[in-house]
């Protein structure tokens, strides 16, 4: 089920643009430890809306953050009428709806300070716990330097504004790899596939790694071969279902480490900003630390 949210506003472009040009509130605290629960095969952490901790999908891949239809009927949010949202991802557009209004967002003492969030629907069942009531997305997350651990369930957000000592703090030896912000706070990092540059997202919203149709022929995977592989579903945050197949091809590299016949995801679709999503059947593997301000992953290598 990967995930990835993009908006389109109804107001004009210019109110953006003067809100992005204003200071940013900063987190009270240099660090702050976030466990991470994995449900529905996701990363879900707390963060406190309107003075309640609900559980919200970490998701470097989505632009913005939003609540889910379910927690405005738990918290009686109200509808605001002079914002709107078009929410798409993996699987296409949703509906366009007007969106909430939340006086606070907050995660590790960080808010963004805007009073109004897109609405999303998540297909899941919720009935063996506590219901999803968020997505935390890049306008959240880009304000922190993140220590994220999935394999052992946990993340440290850093501050920068607020942390006096050097960062990372990691005593283990670590690669860097080079991460392009985009204009809305999303990573992009070099990738190859059977030897061919290809774009990456790093999306830790999308639970394995796809690649997208056009790049996938590009590498000459047909059309007519694609009926043949093991396949399924999966919807993205607009709730919009998409197909996918699995085929394996020669080889991936990523920060220096190559794959041999890797199974990757082909999305029946174009992913436009990227060719790939780099998802968390990696993530889980690897010991990052994420930086949006000084464009840059750390990749802790393994001792010995």
């Amino acid at each position: 089920m990967p995930l990835r949210l993009a908006v389109t506003p109804w107001l004009a472009l210019a109110t953006a643009l003067l809100a992005a040009g204003c200071a940013r509130p900063s987190a009270t605290i240099c660090r702050a430890e976030l466990p991470l629960d994995d449900r529905f095969n996701l990363i879900v952490a707390h963060v406190t809306v309107n003075g309640t901790s609900v559980p919200g999908i970490l998701d470097t891949g989505a632009q913005t953050s939003a609540v889910t239809d379910g927690l405005v009927t738990r918290l009686g949010l109200l509808s605001d009428p002079r914002h709107g949202s078009l929410m798409s991802g993996v699987g296409g557009e949703g509906l366009a709806q007007n969106d909430a209004l939340v006086r606070q967002f907050s995660l590790a003492g960080f808010d963004p300070g805007q009073d109004h969030y897109p609405v999303i629907s998540l297909p899941v069942d919720d009935h063996d716990g506590e219901p999803l009531g968020a997505l935390i997305g890049a306008d959240v997350l880009s304000h922190f330097d993140i220590d994220l651990d999935v394999g052992h369930g946990r993340a440290v957000l850093y501050d920068p504004d607020r942390c006096t000592q050097q960062l990372p703090d990691w005593d283990e030896p670590y690669d860097s790899v080079k991460l392009d912000v985009t204009w809305s706070e999303r990573l992009l990092l070099d990738v190859k596939v059977d030897g061919q540059d290809l774009r990456a997202l790093l999306d830790s919203g999308a639970t394995v790694t796809v690649i997208d149709l056009p790049a996938a022929q590009k590498l000459g995977v047909t059309t007519d071969a694609l009926p043949n592989e093991q396949s399924g579903e999966g919807f993205g945050a607009a709730g919009v279902r998409f197909h996918r197949v699995q085929h394996t091809f020669r080889s991936l590299d990523i920060a220096g480490e190559r794959y041999d016949a890797p199974k990757l995801a082909v999305l029946d679709r174009s992913l436009q900003e990227a060719d790939m999503l780099l998802g968390l059947d990696w993530l889980r593997q690897h010991h990052v630390w994420i930086s949006s301000r000084r464009g840059v992953m750390y990749i802790a290598r393994p001792v010995g």
